[in-house]
């Protein structure tokens, strides 16, 4: 690790504006983004015990549409999280 941030330094190579420093901000999640999580996990909880249900009582063709909503929140909620952690504002490259 030390022997790469020589080698970065070395060859001129800064992180921005020419300062060996930079600066980390941690902000808090928005209300709203709580509350929408707390609904989307409701709502998985509840399709999930459906189909578990549904599975229960024979009902096979009401649990695999309740499987296949509850997959379907899941993979949207994984692409929410992916989209979230792209970078915002100004571009670096864009200059």
């Amino acid at each position: 690790m030390v022997d790469s941030a020589a080698a970065i330094r070395q060859k001129g190579i800064t992180m921005s504006n020419g300062a060996d420093t930079f600066t980390i901000s941690i902000r808090k999640r928005p209300w709203w983004f709580w509350t929408l999580a707390g609904a989307w996990l409701l709502l998985e909880v509840l399709f999930v015990q459906t189909a578990v249900a549904s599975v229960a009582e024979g009902e096979h063709r009401a649990a695999v549409i309740s499987w296949i909503v509850a997959a379907g929140l899941a993979v949207a909620a994984v692409m929410a999280w992916l989209h979230r952690g792209q970078p915002r504002g100004r571009d670096e490259s864009s200059k």
